[in-house]
């Protein structure tokens, strides 16, 4: 039985990488970098509309609604990466 946090490790692994890390593949993502400066203009665009407290409201409601949904799909896309890594090591190792 492994006697360490396999998780941790995992984790302390992809943070030293030196190259081929998280911030430096989306630095280089052209559909997410345009994603982004699209979302931040449409987002410069909705702050000098002249909105009622109770629009302001709803449209925070929508954005916020927006942010829960994409946190929870990465979260299952980052789960489902696990278990497809974890049963393959699984195999690799004939368990």
């Amino acid at each position: 039985m492994m006697d360490m946090d396999i998780f941790q490790l995992f984790f302390n692994y992809l943070e030293e990488r030196p190259y081929n890390y998280i911030y430096q593949n989306v630095n280089q993502d052209v559909n997410y970098l345009e994603a982004t400066m699209q979302e931040n203009k449409i987002n410069d665009q909705r702050k000098k509309l002249d909105l009622s407290d109770e629009q302001r409201k709803v449209i925070m409601q929508w954005i916020d609604a927006i942010q829960a949904q994409e946190s929870a799909y990465t979260a299952v896309v980052f789960r489902m990466g696990m278990q497809c890594c974890f049963s393959l090591l699984m195999e690799l190792a004939d368990f």
